[in-house]
C-alpha cells in the first residue's frame, strides 16, 4: 500500500522524458489534411487525436528529454508545420508550458453521483427500465466474491484482454501485481448470463462512499446491456447499503468522449479529481475553421477555481492569437 501510494506521489513530477509523435489524418466534419504534434504518453496523444482526427498515421519523431526542453529550439524544430501542437506535463511542471498553449485541461476528469439533501440517490428511470429489460432478456445474474482466485480470473481472462481489445495502442493496462494490489479489500461483482461468466466489475464502498473499479468482458463490445445491468445493481446494492455518493472513476476531459457520456446516462456530473492529474496545453499554430470546429464538437473541459468550463474557439482565431473562449458548462 505504502509503494502504491509512493508511485502516485511520484506522478507529480515524473515521467522527465517525453515522446514526441506527429499524428496526421483530417479534421473530424472535414476532408481538410491536418497535422498534430504531440509531446507526452502515447495513451494521451491516442486520446486527443482521435477526439479531434481521423487518423492515417502516427510516427515516433523524438523524445524530449525533460519538460523543460519543451521551451527549446529541439521541440520548436519537431513543431514545423504543425496545425495543432499538444503537451502533457506532470503537475509539477505545468509552469514549463509555453504563454501560447493557452487552453489547459486535465488528462483525466472524475464522473460522481450525489444524493440530494435528505434524500437516497435514485437512477434514472428509463435507465432502469432499460436494465430490466436486458436482466429479463438475457438471463442475467449478478454475484458477488472477495476470492482472490475469482479476481485473478478476471484479470487474465476479462480485464486484461477487454482492455487491450479496446483501447489498442492507447490502452492503459494496469500490470497483474499492481492491478491484485489495487483490489486487495475490493469486491468483485460477476455477471452471469445462465452458467456463462460473461463481465465483472471491481468495488469498494466505505462509508457512504461507493466507488467503481475496473471493468472486464469476455467480448469487445460487451454483451448486450452487460456494463448497464452491472453498474445499476452494484450502485443500488451500496445505496441500500448507505451509500450517499458513487464515484464512477476517471474519464477523458471531453464532454463528447463516450465513456462520459455513458456515465452520465446514471445522472453522474464531471468534477475534478481529487489527486492532481496530469496538464494538457493545447496551441493551434493556424487558424483554420475545420480545426476550430474539430475542437469545438470534442467539448474539451477544463476547471478555473472548480467551475467546469467547455473550449469553444473562434473560427476566425487561433489559440496562440489570443485566449480561448470558454464558456460554463454544468
Amino acid at each position: 500500500m505504502i509503494s502504491r501510494h509512493l508511485r502516485t506521489i511520484a506522478t507529480l513530477a515524473a515521467p522527465f522524458k517525453m515522446p514526441v509523435e506527429r499524428v496526421t489524418g483530417q479534421w473530424l466534419g472535414s476532408t481538410e489534411a491536418a497535422l498534430l504534434l504531440f509531446a507526452g504518453s502515447p495513451e494521451t496523444a491516442g486520446f486527443i487525436a482521435s477526439a479531434l482526427m481521423r487518423i492515417e498515421r502516427r510516427e515516433s519523431v523524438g523524445r524530449l528529454g525533460t519538460p523543460l526542453t519543451i521551451r527549446g529550439q529541439e521541440f520548436g524544430k519537431f513543431c514545423t508545420g504543425a496545425d495543432l501542437v499538444v503537451a502533457e506535463v506532470p503537475p509539477f511542471w505545468r509552469f514549463v508550458l509555453p504563454a501560447t498553449m493557452r487552453f489547459r485541461i486535465p488528462a483525466w476528469v472524475s464522473q460522481e453521483i450525489r444524493a440530494p439533501n435528505g434524500s437516497e440517490i435514485v437512477l434514472p428511470a428509463a435507465l432502469r427500465k432499460e436494465v430490466l429489460r436486458h436482466t429479463r432478456r438475457e438471463n442475467y445474474e449478478v454475484e458477488y466474491s472477495t476470492d482472490e482466485g475469482d479476481i485473478r480470473r478476471f484479470y487474465s481472462g476479462l480485464y486484461r484482454p477487454y482492455v487491450c481489445s479496446r483501447f489498442g495502442v492507447g490502452a492503459v493496462l494496469v500490470d497483474e501485481p499492481m492491478f491484485l494490489e489495487v483490489a486487495r479489500g475490493m469486491t468483485l461483482a460477476m455477471l452471469r448470463a445462465g452458467d456463462d461468466w460473461i463481465a465483472g466489475m471491481l468495488f469498494r464502498q466505505q462509508g457512504t462512499t461507493l466507488a467503481l473499479g475496473w471493468f472486464g468482458s469476455t467480448s469487445m463490445p460487451p454483451r448486450n446491456g452487460a456494463s448497464e445491468v452491472l453498474d445499476t445493481q452494484v450502485i443500488e446494492h451500496a445505496v441500500s447499503a448507505g451509500a450517499r455518493r458513487i464515484v464512477l472513476g476517471h474519464s477523458r476531459p471531453s464532454l463528447a468522449d463516450g465513456v462520459v457520456r455513458y456515465k452520465s446516462r446514471f445522472g453522474a456530473i464531471i468534477r475534478p479529481t481529487r489527486f492532481p492529474q496530469r496538464v494538457i496545453g493545447i496551441e493551434a499554430r493556424r487558424s483554420s475553421p475545420a480545426l476550430a470546429a474539430a475542437l469545438n464538437t470534442a467539448r474539451l473541459v477544463s476547471f478555473t477555481r472548480g467551475r467546469q468550463e467547455v473550449l469553444e474557439l473562434p473560427f476566425s482565431e487561433s489559440l496562440s492569437a489570443d485566449s480561448p473562449e470558454t464558456s460554463p458548462s454544468t
